[in-house]
């Protein structure tokens, strides 16, 4: 498990990472980067309807949609900008949003700024809401929600969309190569039921940069009017080439046996916290919280557990609503079974002090 610089020169081991299949420090990635900066160098040099867009990047993209079984994908600079671009780009005039009430902020921003009618619906529970849509409104969801760690019911989602005839946008930020078959997320079983597939690279895939995946006409559709596309630098080819090699890995039996550790982990982590009847919120992802009655005690037990050697971060309002400020924990597959042990015996004397 990979140690972080925390709290001046002393060092900790990090609990509040992204890197879920410990990906960002892989040697045929790392040599993926270097090698590719030989070649190409460390930027694109311009936007991607300029002078940006190389053949690595058309091969990222090709090899995104064969992953995620779309017709086309296209690459942004960062998660935050695939899904504003999207929202801002796609929805038509008439067309009314409804998200889920825990989205990300990129979405809401995106809805926002869209200036179409948008509503939000109560967690995981769209079916009140969104049976007033009209064929061609737009649900949105994330598949693994960033601050709770639970998923979205697909169930659900595949039976509204063929009710109602609505259009789904799924952000699998989270989801995405840490689960499903060859790391393909929450729409392993069905890929069809979204429209737009919005994730990045930053997490599971341990390098950074985001995309768009859907049909030919909404790709078409982003590259010719998405303002988030048109007039931002593309990613480096390096960081591309880079990405396919990640994203070839996840698909491989390495990448199985990765999300098997991650399971393990995972399962391992939530008997702990259960058995210390912690305060915590259902998930079966990498995403765990411990929840607290008050602001304060959260902080404080971050602030103990990082005086121990072990990075937890704390989440207070407004990231999270009041009242639930909680300690956000990361898991990997490169988590050891000893360090989770000791991080858990470490708990243990912080609250008998």
């Amino acid at each position: 498990m990979r140690k972080v610089r925390s709290m001046g020169a002393n060092w900790a081991l990090n609990f509040s990472t992204n890197d879920y299949l410990g990906l960002s420090q892989h040697s045929k990635i790392k040599q993926a980067f270097k090698q590719a900066i030989n070649i190409w160098g460390v930027g694109s040099t311009g936007s991607p309807l300029l002078s940006g867009y190389s053949a690595v990047h058309q091969e990222l993209e090709e090899l995104l949609a064969d992953w995620l079984g779309k017709p086309r994908a296209l690459l942004f600079t960062s998660g935050f900008a695939a899904n504003h671009g999207v929202l801002t780009t796609l929805p038509g005039k008439q067309e009314k949003l409804f998200a889920d009430k825990l989205v990300h902020a990129s979405i809401i921003d995106g809805m926002q700024h869209s200036e179409k009618r948008f509503k939000r619906y109560l967690h995981n529970q769209p079916e009140p809401m969104v049976c007033q849509a009209q064929p061609g409104d737009w649900l949105i969801t994330e598949g693994v929600f960033s601050m709770d760690g639970d998923s979205c019911d697909l169930g659900q989602l595949i039976a509204l969309k063929r009710q109602q005839g609505i259009n789904i946008m799924l952000d699998d930020a989270h989801g995405l190569g840490a689960y499903g078959v060859e790391g393909r997320g929450t729409l392993t079983v069905d890929s069809a039921v979204a429209d737009i597939i919005t994730g990045t690279f930053g997490k599971a895939l341990g390098v950074g940069g985001a995309f768009a995946c859907g049909g030919d006409d909404e790709i078409e559709s982003l590259i010719q009017f998405c303002r988030d596309y048109i007039y931002s630098t593309s990613m480096p080819p390096a960081q591309a080439a880079a990405i396919k090699a990640a994203i070839e890995i996840v698909r491989s039996a390495e990448g199985d046996e990765r999300r098997a550790r991650l399971c393990a982990r995972i399962q391992y982590f939530r008997e702990q916290m259960k058995h210390r009847n912690l305060k915590t919120i259902d998930s079966n992802t990498a995403i765990q919280t411990w929840l607290f009655d008050s602001d304060d005690a959260a902080l404080k037990m971050s602030t103990q557990l990082q005086a121990n050697g072990y990075l937890c971060s704390v989440i207070r309002p407004p990231t999270v609503p009041v009242g639930s400020s909680r300690i956000r924990f990361s898991l990997t597959s490169e988590m050891s079974l000893a360090t989770l042990e000791n991080f858990w015996q470490v708990v243990d004397r912080v609250n008998e002090n």
